[in-house]
């Protein structure tokens, strides 16, 4: 018995039927798929959203100077805030008859540096405590310092007229007796120097990220060489080895020189983040300048 075409026409519509809602369901599956993905990655979405209309914010940095306070003389153990006194038009100094705890730095002298104290009971006490080779140390307000070594008193009178030599590093501390001008005269020589110094971090031309700081520099015992530190900070992303060949002295008028040793010992590895303390030792130029080049950042030293 074959089926009647009613049959077979209900049981066409019946698969259309369902073929249809087939695809409404799974339509309405995409469409929630597609939000939950949305609402799952928000946090990612929105900074494509607004690539093309906010303006990237460029961090400002800070470099901080530095700054000691008031400049100090310390002689012996005994510390005199410095203040600046002027020759007047005759050439003649004058000081307070009786002020105790400031030395009065002559305006002027800045590489024999020339401190008058006045002659007050405390000044002259400290004066007798001093004896050869007592260090003496100048520290100025942006951290630089200079420690000198004296040698014995001479008797003298000290006026604008009759400054020491201002082509030789050294000091001159002179102690009034009396109000008349007359007193004792102690003369120094540069041991030691220490310069504090703020870079603003910059890219090598070797692409290392550095921040050098020269901390101080020495000449040794016998006179033969001279000890330079540094501090080195790695601000990058990445680490660098230190070798003697970033690292030269050029003296005035002379070929670059590497350093005879360093302490601790070349290649020295800096990692990021990273800060290390680096003592080079180079023999002593004959002149009275170099200058110190480590990686792309030089320096002037003088007074070694």
């Amino acid at each position: 018995m074959k089926p009647s075409n009613n049959t077979t026409q209900n049981s066409s519509l019946s698969n259309k039927t369902k073929i249809i809602l087939a695809f409404i369901f799974l339509g309405i599956l995409g469409i929630i798929l597609i939000v939950l993905l949305a609402f799952l990655f928000r946090g990612n979405l929105l900074p494509f959203a607004a690539l093309n209309t906010e303006t990237p914010v460029i961090p400002t940095m800070f470099i901080p100077t530095p700054d000691c306070g008031h400049p100090t003389l310390v002689l012996g153990s005994t510390t005199f805030q410095i203040e600046t006194i002027q020759p007047a038009a005759d050439g003649s100094l004058t000081v307070p008859a009786d002020t105790s705890g400031i030395a009065y730095w002559v305006e002027g002298t800045n590489t024999n540096y020339v401190f008058v104290l006045s002659p007050a009971l405390e000044n002259l006490a400290i004066m007798q405590t001093i004896t050869i080779g007592s260090p003496a140390k100048v520290t100025w307000s942006n951290c630089n310092s200079t420690t000198y070594s004296l040698s014995a008193p001479q008797q003298g009178s000290l006026s604008g007229s009759a400054l020491p030599d201002q082509s030789v590093e050294g000091i001159t501390v002179f102690f009034e007796t009396d109000v008349s001008g007359v007193g004792f005269v102690f003369k120094g020589e540069l041991t030691e120097e220490q310069i504090s110094t703020f870079n603003t971090p910059a890219p090598d031309a070797s692409g290392i990220q550095a921040e050098v700081t020269l901390l101080e520099t020495s000449t040794s015992p016998d006179g033969t060489t001279i000890k330079v530190g540094v501090s080195i900070l790695n601000y990058g992303q990445s680490a660098f080895t230190v070798s003697a060949s970033y690292v030269s002295l050029t003296p005035e008028n002379a070929a670059p020189m590497p350093p005879n040793s360093a302490e601790p010992s070349l290649p020295r590895t800096i990692k990021p983040g990273a800060n290390e303390t680096i003592y080079f030792i180079f023999p002593r130029p004959s002149s009275s300048m170099s200058t110190l080049k480590i990686f792309s950042i030089e320096y002037d030293l003088q007074g070694y």
